[in-house]
Order: C-alpha cells, then structure tokens, then sequence
C-alpha cells in the first residue's frame, strides 16, 4: 500500500526544521493548506491524504470538501493530531479535542473521503477504528521521537507490520525502530 500525505504546510517551516515545529502555533497550519488548494492544478487522482488540523475553530470545512474534491484529493489525516496539539497543563492530552476531530473526519467520510489517522497511542487507535470503520485506510504512530525527526521533502512511512488489527499502521521512524507495537 503506498500513501502520499499532502503537508504543504511543512514548506512553510525552517530548513531543516523538527517536526516538533509542525505542532507549534507558528503557521497557521489549515490557511497553507488552503492557499495551496486554490492554485493545484486538477490531476489524475491519487491516493492522497491532505493534512489538516481538525480541531481548527475558524475552519470552513464545507470550503476544504469543495476544494479537495476539485484537487482530487480522495483522502484526510488529522495532522497534526489533536493528542498532540492539545494539553492539559499537566501534559496530558485532552480528549475533548479527540472527539471533535473525530467528529470532522466522520464528517468528511460521510462525503466519500478516506482517512488516515495520526495517534500516539493504541487507544486513540481504538477510537478512530470503532468510530471511522471501513472508511479508515490506515493509521500513522507519531510517538514522542517521531517529533525529533527533521522535516524533509520526501519524509516516508513504515509498515509496522501486523499489529493485531486489520487496519495499517504506518510510522514516521526508521524502520529499524518502527517494528515494534504501539504503546497502550
């Protein structure tokens, strides 16, 4: 299975940038996304996933539907996830934004879109597979090393095998460090 993720918002930072910059309310992630959608040229279609912040308050998500489908861009990924973005001001993760994300992307499947979806652990992996089902083609493990790695042009994905589950997973790691399970 080969998947391309559509990030033109990564142009937007620092050579050499660490993806942890991706996470930082240094750009304004989505308005990239948009301006690039506006001048691409239609294509034949590809199994791409534009990536996108969907917990995103100012969003016209009904624009992005439009402007996908005109790009023929057949796919979404919550990037970067809201597990991510979203902290508590203990660290840890706040589920409100999960659930709204979630929302979003049963939004865009019920539109026909497939998903991809970013996690940093196997429950938020339970979620979206009980919540997205066959409309989910894969899940990408962003683990906390995975925001180390800088940003480059063609940043690939690894198969972390079978996992237990009958959905792909995927991880921005080296694959020697890729092979193993997602932490609970």
């Amino acid at each position: 299975m080969s998947l391309q993720i559509y990030a033109p918002s990564l142009r937007s930072l620092p050579e050499d940038a660490m993806l942890v910059m991706a996470t930082l309310p240094v750009i304004d992630w989505n308005n990239c996304l948009l301006r690039d959608l506006h001048i691409i040229k239609k294509r034949t279609p590809v199994p791409a996933y534009a990536a996108i912040v969907m917990i995103d308050p100012f969003a016209c998500w009904e624009d992005f539907a439009d402007l996908l489908k005109n790009a023929e861009i057949t796919g979404i990924i919550n990037f970067p996830p809201a597990s991510i973005l979203e902290r508590s001001s203990g660290g840890v993760p706040v589920d409100t934004g999960q659930e709204l994300e979630l929302r979003r992307m049963e939004w865009f499947a019920s539109l026909g879109f497939k998903a991809l979806f970013a996690a940093a652990n196997e429950s938020d992996v339970t979620a979206a597979e009980r919540r997205l089902g066959s409309q989910l083609d894969g899940v990408v493990y962003l683990p906390p090393e995975a925001l180390a790695l800088t940003i480059g042009t063609d940043m690939g994905l690894v198969s972390l095998g079978p996992q237990g589950s009958p959905v792909p997973k995927f991880a921005l790691l080296e694959a020697t460090a890729s092979r193993r399970p997602l932490p609970t």
